[in-house]
């Protein structure tokens, strides 16, 4: 006669499992917590354009689906650390390819602290970051490490606590927030010694950013995959072009490489189509290594050619 109680007690019995599951996850729903806003690699990448300083920011948010009732402080620290596990997780022993510290004479932080203001309707508040850019390498990644430091009310999520500020370089010309394509296409004369030798070409060009006007591209056919482009390389076959205010051109060496602009009047010059597509007319010569009908030899390529950038290409 007992067995018909058993049932009653057992739903009893999961009815508060279930009301103290629910409380905790209740508890969990609306526990506040802070975080700084990051990637899964803790990487937060903002542009910055060269050639002037300009305003990033850290974004410190609180967590949880109702809003905090009292204003919360929150202090971050420069972190050091966070920047060579970065660096050993994805890179292991290859040092080459570490991100590195940015030079602090580049950016300015006046405030190490911000407020999660109770009043506002935002979950969030801002940390300003000053960045001058202008003098840092298209070939390195460059990164300001920090972590929350401490907060006057609720708790941090450790797993959300640091992160990696990446300093994207960009002109008007070029952009490191993903790889610039330049269509190229031209004629390409080989001064060979058994005499010239003229053909056309057609040839996707990676450019990068140098400073607010000048940007960087390999001569000629040259081209290189991004990312796996050795220094050797770019010393050798890189030249810095300049896209000068009065929409004339100026082309030189970026490393060791010989070339020389061509005095041709209606080259080397640059402006914006009627589709606004920017066209950048190039003339100029380089001394190469060249293989002919079998023949290998050292000789002058001169380059004659229209470059097109889509404004897409930079919005990508």
């Amino acid at each position: 006669m007992k067995i018909k109680y058993i049932i009653p007690v057992m739903a009893a019995a999961a009815m508060m499992t279930a009301c103290d599951e629910n409380d905790q996850f209740k508890g969990e729903l609306y526990e506040k917590v802070i975080y700084v806003l990051s990637d899964n690699d803790h990487i937060f990448s903002s542009v910055h354009q060269l050639g002037e300083t300009s305003d990033g920011y850290l974004t410190i948010y609180c967590g949880g689906t109702e809003h905090i009732t009292q204003d919360v402080k929150v202090e971050v620290e420069p972190y050091r650390q966070a920047l060579d596990d970065y660096n050993y997780i994805n890179f292991d022993l290859d040092e080459s390819r570490y991100a590195r510290l940015l030079d602090p004479a580049h950016y300015t932080i006046e405030s190490y602290s911000t407020v999660l203001s109770a009043n506002s309707p935002d979950y969030y508040s801002l940390i300003p970051i000053k960045v001058n850019p202008d003098g840092l390498s298209p070939d390195s990644t460059y990164i300001i490490p920090m972590r929350i430091k401490s907060v006057s009310d609720h708790r941090v999520n450790p797993d959300k606590d640091k992160v990696l500020y990446r300093v994207v370089l960009a002109n008007k010309f070029a952009t490191m927030e993903h790889t610039t394509y330049y269509q190229m296409t031209g004629v390409e004369t080989l001064g060979l010694a058994a005499g010239d030798n003229a053909s056309g070409i057609s040839v996707t060009r990676v450019v990068a950013p140098l400073s607010k006007n000048q940007v960087r591209m390999f001569a000629g056919t040259h081209s290189y995959v991004p990312n796996n482009v050795t220094l050797e390389e770019i010393d050798t076959y890189a030249m810095t072009v300049t896209l000068n205010d009065d929409h004339t051109v100026s082309i030189e060496p970026y490393g060791s490489i010989e070339v020389e602009q061509l005095d041709n009047p209606e080259s080397n010059c640059w402006e914006y189509n009627e589709k606004g597509w920017l066209m950048l007319y190039m003339n100029y010569r380089y001394k190469d290594t060249v293989t002919y009908n079998g023949t290998t030899e050292t000789c002058w390529v001169t380059m004659e050619e229209t470059n097109t950038l889509k404004p897409e290409q930079l919005e990508k």
